[in-house]
């Protein structure tokens, strides 16, 4: 692996924990404030899953397309 790949990967890594600390923190908080919640479901409407779905499938093109970029290599 090299640099770009590296990078990248820890980049993906992590962005992916930072996001789910983030949902893990809103919703022990919501569950502290409300304490008769008893089911925790998904989202209450479709359009935010495409949202999901089209941002997901941008970055792994995006990722894609960055791992198969080639670094210029120096001249010595």
């Amino acid at each position: 692996m090299n640099k770009v790949e590296v990078g990248l990967a820890i980049a993906v890594v992590g962005i992916l924990l930072y996001v789910g600390g983030l949902i893990y923190y809103e919703m022990v908080i919501e569950l502290e404030n409300n304490p008769d919640i008893k089911d925790i479901g998904g989202p209450p409407a479709i359009t935010d899953l495409r949202l999901v779905v089209v941002t997901v499938v941008v970055a792994v093109v995006m990722c894609g397309i960055l791992l198969r970029i080639k670094p210029k290599e120096e001249k010595e």
